[in-house]
């Protein structure tokens, strides 16, 4: 379980995941500190993605770190070509502040991993919810389910 005043990263991904399954105003009551990067912002195009996240920026519940290096940042991209340059941005923030991150990106979580970094995901913020009863146990199955489903509908049209 975390303690409120550790530190949270959310990738891209993390973030739609959140978004998909209407999980997003919940996963802020969880009541972390939570960054992300710049390069992770600008992955959001979807308009209505944008929406959604960004009241959260507004509001400063998700805070944008704009501190990095992009020295250090170009340096970790050019280091493990797997990842993205957002990817990069939120390894280089992790790193810098020795926190948690929050991905279901394979390449992210592997090189996070090998930074003796905790990796977390999806599966983990919805058992966090229900361990804080911030949902039901019908509501973990409900987006367990959409989740699944996600997934199958992301394998079958790629």
């Amino acid at each position: 379980m975390l303690d409120e005043k550790e530190i949270v990263i959310k990738d891209a991904c993390i973030l739609f995941d959140l978004v998909d399954l209407n999980l997003l105003g919940v996963f802020f009551q969880l009541a972390l500190n939570s960054f992300t990067t710049p390069q992770v912002i600008g992955e959001i195009t979807n308009e209505e993605q944008w929406v959604k996240i960004s009241r959260y920026i507004d509001d400063r519940t998700l805070k944008i770190d704009d501190e990095g290096h992009f020295e250090t940042i170009l340096e970790i991209y050019e280091k493990h070509p797997g990842l993205s340059i957002a990817d990069s941005s939120v390894l280089e923030l992790a790193i810098r502040k020795k926190a948690i991150i929050f991905s279901s990106d394979g390449s992210l979580r592997k090189i996070s991993t090998r930074n003796n970094l905790i990796v977390r995901g999806i599966l983990w913020i919805i058992e966090e919810l229900y361990k804080k009863e911030i949902i039901s146990l019908d509501t973990v199955l409900n987006k367990l389910d959409m989740y699944t489903k996600n997934l199958f509908k992301l394998l079958i049209f790629r």
